[in-house]
């Protein structure tokens, strides 16, 4: 804790080069922080009758020899009457240019979320994959289809606003 303190009181700015000061590490597990920062923006941003749900563990992949097996725990649920939408938060850089590359998404990502809708979704209603707003990406992507009814939209959160970046077109699911 003192070389913290020292850093602080003498002004110091930490480096992460060679040199002769040695200091503590100080590591944050951002993935966690993006993703309790968005539940707790999108929780106070809610309208009365929609409901928030955290690490919703309620679902598995599927069963062997009769247990449950690989439980499904998507980031976040809203529910809001009969709609409900599954959110996925990933603190990643995207590129709303490298529409050749697929914006630098991950295939394991989607794959995620398509267990999510057959469990949570019922196959059909609307995912969302939510990344931090950046200078190369600052609107919502055009929406992957995956077949009828089942829409995966890929979306910035501004951490300054405190919200997600409108979605134009985006519904609940019927």
């Amino acid at each position: 804790m003192k070389p913290w303190c020292e850093l602080i009181i003498q002004q110091q700015t930490p480096l992460a080069i060679a040199g002769e000061w040695q200091g503590m590490s100080l590591l944050f597990p951002m993935e966690k922080l993006f993703e309790r920062y968005v539940a707790a923006c999108l929780k106070d941003s809610l309208p009365p009758d929609a409901t928030l749900h955290t690490q919703r563990s309620s679902e598995y992949l599927c069963t062997h020899q009769g247990k449950k097996v690989f439980q499904l725990r998507p980031d976040l649920m809203i529910t809001q009457g009969e709609k409900s939408w599954v959110l996925d938060t990933k603190w990643k850089r995207l590129d709303s240019e490298l529409g050749s590359k697929n914006y630098g998404l991950n295939q394991a990502d989607f794959y995620q979320l398509f267990a999510y809708r057959q469990k949570y979704l019922g196959g059909q209603g609307d995912l969302v994959l939510v990344y931090p707003k950046r200078a190369s990406f600052q609107e919502a992507l055009p929406v992957f289809e995956f077949s009828e009814g089942l829409r995966l939209w890929v979306v910035p959160f501004d951490l300054e606003l405190r919200r997600i970046i409108a979605i134009v077109g985006m519904s609940g699911n019927s």
